[in-house]
C-alpha cells in the first residue's frame, strides 16, 4: 500500500467515525443507528386478548371491532365466556357489512361459534395474519425482501423492498405487499390487491377487492418489543378508514410445525363467513372388519 493511500484512508475514517452513533438491537448486540432496524428472528404476542385487535392508545379516529362489553369474552374460559360477540355499534361498519356480521354475532349467543380462516386451514390475509391464535411470527430479512411466516398452518407472506406497486396486481390471499423502511425503527408495509375470501379480525369481518392496509412495524429502544400499528381502508366494506395495533415480544425459541391439515376433529356445528355448517367434515373412518 502506497503511503498517500494508507494516510488518505485514516483521513476518511476520521471523517466518518464520529457520525456512527451504537444503538442496541434485540439480539443484545452494538449496531450502528445508521444500519436497517433489525426486526429479524421470532416474536410472540402479547395483550389482554391475543386474537383480537386493540385500539391505539389516544386514537381519535375509527378502530378496530371489539367484543361487545355486554358479553365479554375470557381468555382461557369456558363455555359462553368463550364465546366472541362483536360490539356491533362501532360506525365503522357499512351496512351490508354490518348485516353479516349481525348473523355471525347473533349465531354466537345462540352457541354456534364462529369458525375463522384458519380453523378450515385457509390463509389469513392481511391484518389478520398477525392476530392468529398463538400470534407467533418469524420475520426474515435481506436487501430486497421482507419474509414474515406465521408458525400455524406455514402461512407465508413477502413485502418487496423499495418498489412500487404493481399497476394491476390481480388479488390473490395476501395481496401485493411493497415496503420500505423509516428511520432506524420503523418498517412500513403497504398492501393492496387481496381477494374478498379472507376476514379482517377475530370476529369474521368481511372485506372487499377494495381493501389496502397499511402497516408499520416499530423496535422499541431496547429490541425486546414490537408494536404494529396498522391502518384498513376500504370503502366497500367500511365507512371509514380505521386503525389497529397489536404488540409481540421477542421470542427466540425454536419454531414449532403446526400443521392445519392433521388435525383429527370435524367442525362440528358452527358458522363460517355467517354460512351454517353442520358437521360438514366428519373424521373418515371404516367400519369394515379386518378379518
Amino acid at each position: 500500500m502506497s503511503r498517500l493511500a494508507f494516510y488518505s484512508g485514516l483521513f476518511i475514517t476520521s471523517l466518518v467515525w464520529p457520525g456512527l452513533a451504537l444503538a442496541q438491537g434485540h439480539d443484545g448486540q452494538a449496531h450502528s443507528a445508521t444500519a436497517i432496524p433489525d426486526f429479524s428472528g421470532g416474536w410472540a404476542r402479547i395483550g389482554d386478548l391475543v386474537e383480537m385487535f386493540e385500539a391505539i392508545p389516544g386514537h381519535t379516529g375509527g378502530g378496530p371491532m371489539l367484543v361487545d362489553p355486554e358479553y365479554p369474552h375470557a381468555q382461557g374460559g369456558v363455555g359462553e365466556e368463550l364465546r366472541w360477540v362483536a360490539d356491533l355499534d362501532n360506525p365503522i361498519l357499512q351496512p351490508a357489512t354490518l348485516e353479516k356480521l349481525r348473523v355471525i354475532t347473533e349465531a354466537e349467543l345462540r352457541g354456534i361459534p364462529h369458525v375463522k380462516d384458519e380453523g378450515v386451514c385457509q390463509p389469513s390475509g392481511v391484518p389478520m395474519l398477525l392476530n392468529r391464535r398463538g400470534g407467533a411470527i418469524q420475520i426474515l430479512q435481506t436487501p430486497t425482501q421482507i419474509t414474515i411466516l406465521n408458525a400455524r398452518d406455514h402461512q407465508v407472506r413477502f413485502a418487496y423492498l423499495d418498489v412500487p406497486h404493481s399497476a394491476n396486481p390481480g388479488h390473490s390471499w395476501y395481496g401485493e405487499s411493497v415496503a420500505h423502511y423509516e428511520g432506524s425503527d420503523t418498517l412500513v408495509i403497504d398492501t393492496i390487491g387481496q381477494n374478498d375470501k379472507t376476514q379482517i379480525d377475530r370476529f369474521g369481518t368481511p372485506h372487499s377487492e377494495q381493501l389496502h392496509v397499511i402497516e408499520r412495524y416499530t423496535l422499541s429502544p431496547d429490541g425486546q418489543a414490537l408494536e404494529v400499528q396498522f391502518t384498513v381502508v376500504d370503502p366497500i366494506a367500511f365507512t371509514m378508514p380505521w386503525s389497529g395495533r397489536v404488540r409481540f415480544r421477542n421470542r427466540p425459541t425454536d419454531w414449532d410445525e403446526q400443521i392445519c391439515a392433521e388435525n383429527n376433529r370435524h367442525v362440528g356445528t358452527v358458522t363460517f363467513n355467517g354460512v351454517l355448517m353442520t358437521d360438514e367434515v366428519p373424521t373418515p373412518t371404516d367400519e369394515t372388519p379386518d378379518f
